[in-house]
């Protein structure tokens, strides 16, 4: 176990390192031998896919968040709390503009006016406008919330090109 840790330690170091370039499963960095010695063989596709989600979050909002996060063991008297797209009338300290996250539960697109994502974090976006999206249900759905032109938030689902303006409601 120990190993395993060690190993998913290193291509988390490799790959924020490597960040501009596209992220590659542990199976497409990893030869067979080493697949197999480090026990990842014995994982179902399901354990090994969200494996791959997670390096592939921690790894992006590592060095997105870099600025937002305090260094390991420092002392901070900032909020810890993430407020990014909420309606403050004081603006975010941060100028991180990216938030990547996960769906909770069963994800299958947006429906018009009124959809609501709540993400593993905490946050809760709404949606604000009448577009739909449909896809096939998908358990805790990788998504990504840009800022962009005039404050505006959009959602969109990794891996698709659909993208729909949100709110931040809690």
């Amino acid at each position: 176990m120990k190993k395993l840790l060690l190993i998913i330690l290193a291509f988390s170091i490799h790959i924020v390192a490597d960040a501009a370039n596209d992220f590659s499963t542990l199976e497409e960095r990893m030869n067979g031998k080493e697949f197999k010695e480090t026990g990842l063989v014995k994982l179902t596709d399901q354990e090994l896919a969200n494996l791959n989600a997670w390096l592939r979050r921690h790894s992006v909002a590592t060095l997105e968040n870099a600025s937002a996060s305090p260094a390991a063991g420092a002392v901070s008297t900032k909020s810890t709390e993430d407020t990014r797209g909420l309606n403050k009338k004081t603006k975010d300290d941060t100028s991180d503009k990216v938030i990547n996250g996960t769906i909770v539960g069963t994800f299958s697109g947006w429906n018009g006016k009124g959809t609501l994502f709540k993400l593993t974090n905490g946050m809760i976006w709404q949606q604000t406008e009448s577009d739909i999206f449909s896809v096939k249900a998908v358990e805790n759905a990788e998504v990504t919330i840009r800022q962009g032109f005039m404050g505006n938030w959009r959602l969109s689902m990794v891996g698709y090109n659909s993208a729909v303006r949100v709110k931040r409601i809690k």
